[in-house]
């Protein structure tokens, strides 16, 4: 098959306005990603005023400020050894080695649509670690579905702690979540086989398409057969043990900057209920094409999570902004800081 019948292959199975306008579809992820947070914040910002988050951060208190990036490095630090337990690097100190991609990998993913730092961090850890592409994606893969494993069931388990301190409109949200768990159980259980189907059916689309003779269909063949090989590798009850451990660790240490950042502009709301309000602000980011910036999402998660937990609207708005904006300069600091050694480190 030559490239004009490629082409017109293509073009037949694509949808009559992508056809029509020639949009490639990263343009199209981003573009819903930019839409949907203009929309969401737009809807947001119509129940407070603008002057209402600049008085929380311009007053902010400052020893709180730095406990919250405190939090946050050590959030990032409990991540590089989650990392480490799935690429099976030993030591206790050696893991550290992966915290530059961590606080990387954070501060992308908060100011690019879309969640499209996570392409990043396939390309810094084979340029810094020489880790294959393929791997690379098998392990933030994994990590985020430890990830939403480890919000869903922090949720459940303060929720129901806290159950007497909550609306009564916190119960349907706990069922909700809890049924979460049992899918994301389900594919950890099954990861391997879904891997090994989906490579199955991805290769024979490259070679209905006959594109596998080419340089990027062989490049996409092999990284699906080195996840495959990566999710077999890592699929022992040991290795998701302690990815789990860490997420779990990871997690609560990053509700505790939350709480610092609430109580640094002076809003304080007891740890408990922060996990609770947090959490959902959390999950509803799991959405990857409403949010941009960090913006969004998070914002209307948290502030039906905070509601659950008695605080007003307009306050759960206010603060959820506040807390975001001082996430962002927190992970823009210390990206400049790691990356900063890692220059003078190449210096030497």
């Amino acid at each position: 098959m030559d490239s004009n019948s490629e082409t017109g292959f293509a073009s037949a199975i694509e949808p009559g306005w992508r056809r029509r306008f020639r949009i490639p579809w990263p343009v199209v992820k981003r573009l819903a990603a930019l839409l949907g947070t203009t929309l969401i914040v737009w809807l947001l910002l119509r129940q407070i005023r603008l002057t209402d988050i600049w008085q929380l951060l311009v007053q902010a208190d400052a020893r709180w400020l730095a406990a919250g990036f405190g939090w946050y490095l050590f959030t990032n630090i409990l991540r590089s050894y989650r990392f480490a337990a799935l690429m099976g690097i030993p030591g206790v100190l050696k893991p550290v080695c992966l915290l530059p991609e961590m606080i990387a990998l954070s501060f992308l993913n908060n100011v690019l649509p879309a969640r499209s730092g996570e392409l990043s961090f396939p390309y810094l850890m084979q340029k810094q670690h020489q880790t294959p592409v393929g791997d690379s994606l098998t392990f933030l893969l994994i990590a985020r579905i430890f990830d939403l494993l480890s919000v869903a069931a922090l949720f459940v388990v303060f929720a129901f702690r806290e159950r007497p301190h909550l609306e009564p409109t916190t119960g349907r949200a706990m069922m909700g979540v809890s049924l979460l768990i049992l899918p994301i159980l389900a594919v950890l259980a099954v990861l391997p086989w879904l891997g090994a189907s989906g490579f199955r059916v991805g290769r024979q689309v490259l070679r209905h398409l006959r594109v596998t003779e080419r340089r990027w269909g062989q490049w996409l063949f092999n990284q699906g057969r080195q996840m495959v090989g990566a999710m077999s590798h890592v699929h022992r009850g040991r290795t998701y043990g302690r990815a789990l451990f860490w997420s779990v660790l990871g997690w609560l240490t990053t509700f505790a900057w939350f709480s610092a950042f609430l109580q640094a502009i002076h809003m304080p709301v007891r740890y408990p209920l922060v996990v609770v309000g947090a959490a959902l602000a959390t999950l509803s980011k799991a959405v990857p094409f409403i949010t941009a910036g960090g913006f969004g999402a998070h914002e209307a998660g948290w502030a039906v999570g905070f509601r659950l937990v008695g605080m007003p609207l307009e306050t759960a708005i206010a603060s959820g902004f506040a807390v975001n904006i001082l996430t962002l300069l927190a992970s823009f600091i210390f990206t400049g800081l790691a990356f900063g050694y890692r220059w003078v480190r190449g210096m030497r």
